[in-house]
């Protein structure tokens, strides 16, 4: 999972804070009027659409994907875990609550951020097949494991081998993938095949 300092990395790039700020101000006013919420705290919850989605993917949150997602939430805000109104948790209400209209939004902003970070020279590198899907792990750009594993696993040192998970659940996270861009990266198709599916 991206820490905050990562993701004031990411937001410290111009071309990124204009492309977040743009949709922050169109959720705001389309959304969640009365939400208060820095730039940073917006893309960290532009971030959790694939943990929102997976937890969604039947068509309902339970009690404890909802804690899970809380607890995620208010690690990625800025300022730390203890905030007793997070911004990140309380917009992420809002984004439950009408996610469907917002998924394809917030996939599209992932998308244009992952193209501003990465060169295509790093994506021609990153689908170079001469390896084997570990090796192509340990050479990979840091930057690029952080994106995959932040936005498709609970725990990240399980990037090598993913586990289980359940069918509905492993559709969602293939359809979220192909909207963020990631259908390209022949290394995100190959950790998708890892997973245990049930």
């Amino acid at each position: 999972m991206f820490s905050e300092s990562e993701i004031d990395l990411i937001i410290s790039n111009e071309e990124v804070t204009q492309l977040v700020d743009k949709l922050r101000v169109a959720f705001i006013e389309k959304e969640a009027p009365y939400l208060e919420i820095s730039n940073h705290d917006f893309l960290s919850l532009v971030l959790l659409i694939p943990s929102v989605g997976k937890a969604m993917a039947n068509n309902s949150i339970s009690f404890g994907e909802e804690m899970s997602l809380q607890k995620k939430a208010r690690r990625l805000s800025k300022g730390g875990f203890f905030l007793s109104k997070d911004p990140v948790v309380y917009g992420m209400k809002y984004l439950i609550k009408n996610y469907k209209h917002w998924e394809d939004d917030f996939c599209a902003l992932i998308k244009d951020i992952f193209y501003v970070i990465f060169e295509d020279a790093v994506i021609e590198q990153i689908n170079n097949t001469e390896y084997s899907y570990e090796q192509r792990i340990m050479r990979s750009p840091y930057a690029l494991i952080r994106f995959i594993s932040s936005l498709f696993l609970e725990r990240d040192e399980d990037i090598l081998d993913p586990g289980k998970i359940k069918k509905i659940e492993h559709e969602k996270l293939l359809e979220l993938g192909e909207k963020i861009g990631f259908q390209e990266i022949s290394l995100f198709k190959e950790f998708m095949e890892r997973y245990e599916v049930k």
